[in-house]
């Protein structure tokens, strides 16, 4: 954020913070503190954003409300009955609070309970005030904040959008040139892994942009689903060029040139693709442009012709290698052109309907259902028992508000892991350094509402601008401001109180902290090792249902492998590479980030040749005759390998002394001659068309690419000390 627009979004909060204030106090409103929170949290650099974020807190505190005034009401008169039905909905709201893209809602409705409660403390009469009080004054600010936001130097996110898809454009090409590269020179640049992952990051800012400006931009919000449909391209076309790239990997010691002899031609469609692309998205109106307006030649699918001869002479692994790269191409070629008529729809050249045969493909989602994210939504609850009881027993000062603190924290934990310590040291320091001094020593000097809602301005405006820089130096001593100090028309000042809530912050931290160390398996490594052993649980069910059998058998086994994908395989590879981040590789020595880094890497890419080997398995599947029962049925060995290996993996048993892993994969290879060699003898090669040949050599070189990775994913096993991360610790 460049200093105008510091300046611009300071002088808005400012200013929406001295008018709420103004308000509030003419009409002596009870909780002003709840709407001016309000502001502080959805003042975001965005109209589109802040609306967003606005409606989540109100959606959520409406929520929160009414929740505790249920809860409050059924268990007003039992102590144990609250305990239990408030950790119960603690559990329901941090689960929830994983998997919604609103996630503001659920923390909200999480915390607002427990403050309806606190707030409270057992007088039912006082709940429903508390309530609604508070939700109608979150209400107010939101809607203050927006009219001031819109009105005076708005922000749409369009522009926000703009930037972002030209950076995820340069990305996306920047990343297919590397992959071109390592196709030519035979190694992987060192640039890829980085790419990748930016890729992956500015991706996901994408779409969040996107939800800001279907709020605030009007261009968007009416072709919401184009853009609907573009979100879903950009996901095929990344992980189609994932694919790709694993595919070159197993192709390193052929020649592509003379195996292919119009690959370089195909690539530079592609090419010229994410180059028209980028030109639709910037809404360039050159000649040039206007003179490819209608795209028919980057819109047809790539004939990549084969090589007859040159293809017959390899050996039969090669040969299948060879299919599973023009299969990845073919999906490459796919999800470009669905990408490009999408783009083509957004910029005005054809109509929506046009989406209709390019309908993007998404064969598998992420479950929401995940057993790692229901036992993470156990702590909260846990976090909220702790304080419960802590309060209950021994009375501290600050009463009813440590328990609440508890489940704040622990919400917060569940959305975001944050260093509690290193938060408890910022809200302090904003409280006694930041907010301290105004309370006692310059407010009281003020004898009239003007010289105080001039103050308002003045410290909102300097931390909000400060904040621009970093947003803890405007959250912590505006939100401590606004809490600490809690302005009214009876303001009191007293030392006890301020002392009260730093003591209930530090005794809310200290329990938090305590569940956290006494949970082991809410410990990172331990989740990252549960999800590991997930993925290999996972992996080995999908491997074990590769049956050619009957057409309903057929049916039954792809549903059964489709739910594995999004229950285990898709989220716990998502997960994996979050838990990576949160490691702390001081405890661990021996497995440093670099180790880890590669482990996550392999396990990703086992993912991508497991969702490969889904697909070309289930284009050979469709072929005729008993051609690929007969390969991959019979004594059914390299299937019944894959699973034991992936099974005794899920057990984390890496010895290797009675069982010679790697010694396997040779004899897939040999098991897969064996039997081409003997179907050709019988004939049984000559009977199938061309295509579904081709399908099944791309099933077999598939198979070999994820024999490949999970040699690597050995390899990268063995460097790490898993006892390590398995050992209970406090």
């Amino acid at each position: 954020m460049n200093g105008r627009i510091q300046l611009q979004e300071a002088f808005k909060l400012a200013l929406s913070m001295m008018l709420f204030y103004w308000l509030a106090l003419s009409m002596d409103w009870d909780l002003p503190k709840f709407g001016a929170l309000a502001i502080v949290i959805i003042s975001l650099s965005t109209t589109g954003a802040s609306l967003n974020k606005g409606f989540m807190r109100v959606a959520g505190t409406g929520l929160g409300a009414l929740a505790g005034f249920v809860l409050l009401s059924w268990f007003s008169q039992s102590p144990l009955g609250m305990l239990l039905a408030t950790a119960v909905y603690l559990v329901f709201t941090g689960y929830f609070l994983q998997t919604s893209r609103q996630g503001d809602i659920w923390f909200n409705a999480g915390f607002l309970a427990v403050a309806v409660w606190s707030s409270s403390y057992m007088k039912i009469d006082t709940a429903f005030d508390f309530a609604t009080t508070r939700f109608l004054e979150t209400a107010a600010g939101v809607l203050l904040f927006t009219i001031v936001s819109t009105l005076i130097w708005p922000r749409t996110s369009g522009a926000a959008l703009q930037q972002l898809g030209q950076s995820v454009w340069s990305s996306l090409h920047e990343l297919f040139t590397a992959c071109r590269q390592q196709l030519v020179r035979g190694i992987e640049p060192e640039e890829i892994a980085g790419l990748r992952t930016r890729v992956a990051g500015e991706y996901q800012q994408l779409l969040v942009t996107l939800d800001a400006a279907y709020t605030d931009t009007p261009v968007v919000s009416k072709n919401k689903h184009a853009w609907e449909i573009l979100r879903t391209n950009l996901r095929s076309f990344a992980n189609a060029q994932a694919l790709w790239l694993e595919s070159i990997k197993s192709c390193h010691d052929l020649e592509l040139a003379t195996l292919l002899p119009g690959l370089d031609r195909a690539l530079d469609i592609l090419e010229q693709r994410l180059v028209r692309g980028k030109q639709l998205w910037d809404e360039q109106k050159t000649p040039e442009v206007e003179e490819s307006a209608s795209d028919t030649a980057l819109l047809q699918p790539i004939a990549l012709q084969l090589n007859q001869e040159a293809h017959a002479s390899l050996p039969r692994i090669q040969q299948a290698a060879l299919m599973n790269f023009i299969a990845q191409i073919t999906t490459l070629d796919r999800t470009s052109r669905e990408l490009l008529q999408t783009l083509r729809v957004l910029a005005d050249i054809d109509p929506l309907n046009a989406l209709d045969s390019h309908t993007a493909d998404d064969p598998f989602k992420p479950s929401i259902w995940n057993p790692e994210r229901l036992l993470k939504a156990l702590f909260p609850a846990a976090c909220w028992a702790a304080g419960y009881a802590f309060w209950y027993f021994i009375n501290p000062p600050g009463g009813p508000a440590i328990p609440m603190m508890c489940a704040a924290f622990g919400l917060m934990m569940v959305m975001a892991p944050v260093p509690l310590v290193g938060l408890l040291l910022v809200l302090l320091l904003s409280m006694f350094v930041a907010v301290a001094p105004v309370y006692f020593f310059i407010m009281p000097t003020l004898d009239n509402g003007y010289g105080l809602l001039a103050l308002i301005f003045v410290y909102t405006f300097v931390f909000g601008y400060l904040g621009g820089r970093s947003p803890v130096l405007k959250l912590g001593p505006i939100a401590m401001f606004v809490m600490m100090v809690d302005i009214n028309n009876q303001q009191v000042y007293s030392f006890i109180a301020l002392a009260t809530a730093g003591l209930v912050m530090l005794m809310g931290v200290s329990i938090v902290l305590l569940v956290q160390r006494l949970l082991s398996p809410m410990h990172p490594e331990h989740v990252l090792l549960r999800s590991v052993q997930r993925f290999f649980r996972g992996a080995a069910d999908i491997i074990a249902h590769y049956q050619p059998y009957s057409p309903r058998q057929q049916r039954r086994n792809r549903r059964r492998r489709k739910r594995d994908f999004e229950n285990t395989i898709l989220p716990v590879s998502a997960q994996i590479h979050k838990l990576e981040k949160s490691l702390d590789y001081n405890l661990f020595p021996d497995n440093t980030p670099d180790k880890v880094q590669q482990l996550v890497d392999n396990l990703q890419a086992v993912r991508l040749r497991l969702v490969s080997l889904e697909a070309t398995y289930t284009e050979a599947e469709a072929s005729p005759g008993d051609l690929m029962y007969e390969l991959s049925g019979g004594d059914d060995t390299w299937r019944q390998r894959l699973v034991a290996i992936l099974t005794r993996w899920s057990s984390l048993d890496l010895s290797g002394d009675d069982i010679q892993v790697w010694s396997e994969q040779s004899a897939f290879a040999s098991d897969m001659e064996r039997r081409l060699e003997q179907l050709q003898q019988d004939d049984e090669l000559d009977k199938t068309d061309q295509r579904s040949l081709h399908n099944i050599f791309a099933f077999i070189g598939s198979a070999q690419s994820l024999l490949d990775s999970l040699k690597e994913l050995d390899d990268s096993m063995r460097q790490l000390d898993l006892r390590q991360w398995s050992a209970a610790r406090f």
